[in-house]
């Protein structure tokens, strides 16, 4: 019987190195294949969680649609393109040319948002006219979601803007709007389940206002807490929610325009009828201003009570010792009182 020869010290030399290459091969392209798998998992996951989101709001009455959803960006990101979006809820009409979504594959709850080209959005109120937002520019925005899938908040920002009110342009320079909610929902009325802040930069309103206020409002602030969960904007969701005890907690409502500065903070409800209602209290600067581009619209003997009424009310608190008027300010009944004064009546909501 012959003995079986052995490999050579070169052939077993040469039959080493290429099993070292096949692991150092394996070692670099499985880490390499299992990301793919994973990165393609978690846009698989995004495109389903959006195609869910838009079931769930064609389910509750809403039109959702859009030119094509595209998941793209490997290695480094996950990046969701709507094209021509187009939602539209109760009253309220938006329309984009793209929406952009981007995210770290490894950190998919912070979302970098994209609106790039024109935006526009349209508001109906039966009875009103309507009011048309239009950002030529787009916009931008910032979104943080939780694991669970809800909304942590969410920061949105527009420049560049116009508003059309009743057929009437209003440039506005910036727009911010904020939204933050609690990692669960809030158990009783006493508890925000939603916050809202929207801040408005440069209006420049239409001919025509008091020479005494001019045409630029520097900037509008509004920050609210929705108490409870959230109503749909219903009227059975309303009613509901409002019969439990819904408020809205306005934590600051200001206003600078021209010699006008107003800060309100205070409570709003529904009544029966779910027209708004509410107590607050004001500090305004600059009152005699109001009145004077108001005192068109009252008789002679209301000015002069107004006159007397607000001198009443003004403290030396401003800068400089100006004059401060500290007020409540109520809304019943469709009709907008200072203090004892019903300034203004308000238009009907039409749920």
């Amino acid at each position: 019987m012959r003995p079986t020869p052995t490999p050579s010290a070169p052939r077993r030399l040469l039959t080493g190195r290429r099993i070292a290459t096949v692991l150092v091969l394996m070692a670099l392209l499985l880490p390499a294949l299992a990301y793919s798998l994973w990165w393609w998992q978690a846009a698989r996951s995004v495109r389903d969680g959006l195609e869910s989101w838009v079931a769930d709001q064609r389910a509750n009455g809403a039109v959702v649609e859009h030119g094509g959803l595209t998941i793209h960006g490997f290695p480094f990101t996950l990046r969701a393109e709507l094209q021509t979006p187009h939602l539209a809820t109760r009253g309220a009409d938006w329309q984009g040319a793209r929406l952009v979504a981007e995210a770290a594959p490894w950190n998919p709850t912070r979302i970098a948002l994209a609106f790039p080209g024109e935006q526009r959005l349209s508001v109906v109120q039966p009875g009103q006219p309507p009011i048309d937002i239009l950002a030529p520019q787009g916009g931008t925005g910032d979104l943080v979601m939780r694991l669970s899938g809800t909304l942590e908040r969410l920061a949105l920002r527009f420049t560049g803007l116009t508003a059309q009110v009743a057929g009437q342009p209003v440039p506005v320079a910036a727009l911010d709007i904020g939204a933050a909610q609690p990692d669960r929902p809030p158990a009783e009325r006493t508890t925000a389940g939603l916050t809202l802040t929207l801040t408005a930069d440069g209006l420049t309103l239409p001919d025509g206002m008091p020479p005494t206020l001019g045409r630029e409002v520097k900037r509008t602030e509004l920050t609210l807490r929705i108490m409870g969960t959230p109503p749909r904007p219903e009227p059975a969701s309303l009613s509901a929610w409002s019969r439990d005890g819904g408020t809205v907690e306005v934590d600051r409502l200001a206003l600078d325009w021209g010699p006008l500065g107003a800060v309100l903070s205070g409570t709003l409800a529904l009544d029966a009828q779910l027209q708004p209602q509410a107590a607050l209290t004001a500090e305004i600067r600059g009152a005699p201003a109001i009145l004077d581009a108001m005192k068109p619209m009252m008789r002679p003997n209301e000015a002069a009570i107004a006159r007397t009424v607000l001198a009443m009310l003004a403290r030396p608190t401003g800068p400089n010792g100006e004059p401060v008027v500290t007020a409540p300010v109520t809304v019943q009944d469709r009709a907008l009182f200072v203090g004892p004064l019903r300034v203004a009546a308000l238009p009907k909501l039409v749920w």
